[in-house]
């Protein structure tokens, strides 16, 4: 048996399966188990014979034979299991034992399991069994013991190797490595992934001094620094810093440290590093976006503060220039009507002429100022529900007095009233007409006719003149906000009237259209949208 456990040393279930074998053949048992003490509980860690099935049982202590054993640490016999009290009957009956011989095994002098042969008859074994027992078990216990606590150190020595296997796993993902300074000896530890960030192999020897080189070297004075106060006063430090690795790739490394104290002041500095490149870059891209989100509100508001001084100035031009002009006008229209009183014709004419002259002028500075306005209006104009017919009166009178008689107004719809603005509708069409009027013949007339649409839904105002039409070439800008220098058609001059139409029908949700074109007239069409309730 000696023999037999020098053969399977370090091998502790190797070990329990020779004892329990040969202990069967010793002596003539129908099986024998070594049961080793877990808390409250033996645990049947070894069998052989009819008990091999039953390898992993687990009987309670305070009411089984093999208990009693590891409590009295004694020799313990049953004779027959049917009438010994000290037994589990029901396991007994659950294996078929009648009888049974336990010897503790002690580690110590304490009893770490038993040593058990077991037979289907009552009163199978005899003192010499008893024994035998006796004496295997002062050989096997100390053996087993060794036997247990050396496979306690390899599960334990596994467990550290699975744990330092994923700790590496862990620091590979995350791009964290550790280290510790020995402040005695001054020796300096690195794990792989460390290494690996430092891009050094595994035999190259870290000290404190080639580790600080690593960093930038407007970096080294704040990494020795932060040891020194670590080493001084006990404080600990975080900081995120250049560095360049062994084969010359520029990074951001964070880096952290903390002392550790024994009996004798400080032992070591340990810490971790970790890659944040990524999270730099990311962080100093945020920065500038920062800074340009900041410039751009900046400009904003240097916009802002321009505009509203454009409009300052818009407003004295309405008031200072606008006004006097509006004022000029009407003290002409009194004047012509006091020299057609006293038959003046001559100069009435000039006045008439020079009344038409300030009404165009005064529309050049309307039209400026709205130009102006709707620059910065917001996507969409306040509507609101206005008269049809207001809107042609009003607009009408803004016409010069001796032209108003031109305009025909041809209604063929029902509707009375639409969403709009009617201080950009009222601009809009008082341009088509002042247009109209002005290309077409001395004395013909204009046609605004009124009608509806049922795709789009919308109400039509058609403004049609009798004019020579607009030059092919124009026609593909007519909208758009230009100066052109030909003459003889609707193409030339200043088109801000007709880039005003366009950007009110816009802000309507509407459109404007050159609805027909042609040497004897033109049709302009304004498409206002109506809601579906209208």
């Amino acid at each position: 048996m000696q023999s037999l456990i020098v053969q399977a040393v370090f091998d502790l279930d190797r070990f329990m399966q020779l004892v329990v074998d040969n202990l069967q053949e010793l002596t003539h048992a129908m099986g024998a188990v070594v049961e080793l003490v877990e808390g409250d509980d033996m645990v049947y860690r070894a069998a052989c014979g009819c008990m091999a099935p039953y390898v992993g049982m687990r009987l309670a202590q305070a009411s089984s034979l093999s208990g009693l054993c590891v409590r009295r640490t004694e020799v313990l016999t049953c004779c027959d299991a049917e009438t010994d009290p000290r037994v589990d009957l029901a396991a007994c009956r659950r294996v078929g034992v009648r009888s049974m011989v336990c010897t503790p095994l002690l580690q110590s002098g304490q009893a770490i399991g038993v040593l058990k042969v077991m037979s289907s008859q009552a009163a199978a074994f005899d003192s010499n069994d008893e024994q035998t027992l006796r004496l295997m078990a002062d050989v096997l216990g100390a053996a087993l013991g060794k036997q247990m606590a050396f496979d306690q150190l390899t599960k334990a020595e596994e467990r550290l190797r699975a744990s330092e296997a994923f700790l590496d796993r862990t620091g590979r993902a995350a791009g964290v490595g550790g280290w510790e300074l020995d402040m005695r000896s001054g020796e300096l530890i690195w794990s792989d992934q460390t290494r690996r960030i430092h891009e050094v192999d595994a035999a190259w020897q870290p000290t404190l001094d080639n580790a600080i080189g690593f960093y930038a070297p407007d970096a080294q004075p704040l990494i020795r620094q932060a040891v020194e106060r670590a080493v001084q006063d006990g404080s600990s430090w975080d900081l995120e810093l250049p560095l360049r690795t062994a084969k010359g790739r520029a990074m951001w490394v964070r880096t952290c440290g903390e002392p550790e104290h024994d009996q004798d002041g400080i032992a070591r500095l340990i810490g971790a590093i970790q890659d944040v490149t990524e999270h730099r870059m990311r962080k100093d891209e945020l920065q500038r976006e920062q800074q340009l989100r900041n410039e751009i509100e900046h400009h904003e508001r240097e916009t802002r503060a321009l505009l509203a001084e454009r409009n300052d100035m818009l407003n004295v031009l309405a008031h200072e220039v606008r006004q006097p002009l509006n004022n000029a006008s009407a003290a002409l229209q009194s004047a012509a009507k006091v020299l057609a009183d006293v038959q003046e014709a001559v100069a009435s004419q000039r006045l008439s002429r020079a009344r038409n002259v300030m009404g165009q002028v005064l529309a050049s500075i309307d039209n400026t100022l709205a130009v102006a306005a709707l620059l910065v209006r917001p996507s969409q104009a306040e509507r609101v529900d206005a008269d049809i017919d207001t809107l042609i009166d009003v607009t009408v009178a803004d016409l010069a007095e001796d032209q108003r008689d031109r305009i025909r107004i041809d209604r063929d719809t029902a509707t009375r009233t639409a969403d709009m603005d009617m201080s950009l509708m009222r601009l809009a069409l008082r341009n088509l007409l002042s247009n109209a009027l002005k290309f077409s013949p001395p004395g013909t007339p204009v046609t605004l006719r009124l009608s509806d649409s049922d795709e789009p839904l919308a109400l039509v105002l058609d403004v049609i003149d009798q004019g020579p039409g607009i030059a092919d070439e124009v026609v593909p800008n007519l909208f758009e906000r230009r100066v052109k220098e030909e003459s003889g058609s609707q193409g030339s001059g200043h088109h801000l009237g007709l880039y005003i139409v366009r950007r009110v029908m816009e802000l309507h949700g509407g459109d404007v259209l050159l609805h027909s074109n042609g040497p004897k007239g033109v049709t302009m069409r304004l498409l206002v949208a109506l809601a579906p309730g209208d």
